[in-house]
């Protein structure tokens, strides 16, 4: 399925740990379990950092990050962040902005690159482009989103930026990264999304998962996320439900996605109970396509 093994390509997201680091499990022991569970990717979400970010900002230490990973050479790490990038211009040299970057930056030892992902949880319209030059300087436009996520780029030359769609709507989304694609001069300088077909019910624009998924260009893909909602609410396990999975990986199989895929379940208390559940099912799955 795709380039290689899915088995060697999942990773999950550090809110599925938040019930144990609550408890005051240190993110170090979770992230070996992960290890010895053979996860070989690790998203690492703001809120969900344990010792590893300011327990009143929720913003990451970046000497403790760098830590983590000389710890797990094994494990390639992101930084996912909460920036209200539909909505607000954003400053590369505020103090808030500046945490974030040397958190992503101390993640990227033995050669990986600094990735940093992030998702705006506030703004739920995607604006449009300026249609005149009168238009009032107050007024934020699409082209202003596309200059912060350019400008947050441009802070990583080497590494990736990805954005993730939580409550916009998908065409928006979807211009926002088309445009910003556009000055991207080879693959590496482009802007990247990370993808969660679940998420596409936030916006509730009655827009089908599966049909977005044919038509999303696999090259914009830095992740999928794995998750699921049942009844209304994201399940704590990866099975049967809103999202079609069988479908949803049968199209970006045969699109030729190669990328990591990550669960990213609902806390729960009995969190490896759950996963390894997820991945059960998950095996059933790509053992049918």
């Amino acid at each position: 399925m795709g380039e290689g093994r899915i088995e060697d390509r999942l990773g999950l997201v550090s809110n599925c740990w938040k019930v144990q680091l609550d408890a005051g499990v240190s993110l170090s022991s979770l992230v070996q379990w992960a290890v010895a569970e053979g996860f070989r990717f690790v998203e690492l979400r703001q809120g969900c950092l344990g010792g590893c970010e300011d327990s009143e900002t929720r913003l990451p230490r970046a000497d403790l990050l760098k830590v983590l990973a000389q710890d797990f050479p094994e494990i390639t790490f992101d930084l996912a962040v909460e920036l209200p990038v539909f909505s607000e211009f954003i400053n590369v040299s505020a103090e808030t902005v500046e945490a974030m970057l040397a958190g992503v930056r101390a993640l990227s030892e033995n050669d990986r690159p600094a990735h940093l992902r992030i998702v705006d949880l506030v703004s739920k319209n995607v604006p449009a482009r300026r249609s005149a030059p009168a238009i009032s300087v107050a007024e934020f436009a699409l082209e202003d989103v596309v200059d912060s996520l350019l400008n947050l780029k441009a802070q990583l030359p080497a590494g990736i930026l990805s954005v993730e769609h939580s409550f916009q709507s998908w065409t928006g989304f979807r211009q926002v990264v088309e445009a910003a694609r556009s000055h991207g001069d080879s693959s590496t300088d482009a802007i990247k999304v990370c993808y969660d077909p679940c998420n596409l019910w936030l916006a509730d624009d009655g827009e089908d998962a599966n049909e977005i998924t044919q038509r999303l260009p696999t090259e914009w893909l830095s992740m999928v996320h794995l998750k699921q909602r049942v009844g209304g609410s994201i399940s704590t396990r990866l099975e049967p439900g809103d999202v079609d999975w069988p479908r949803q990986l049968e199209l970006l199989n045969c699109a030729g996605y190669g990328g990591p895929f990550l669960f990213e379940t609902a806390p729960s208390g009995d969190v490896w109970q759950c996963l390894g559940d997820s991945r059960d099912y998950l095996a059933s799955i790509v053992c049918g396509t």
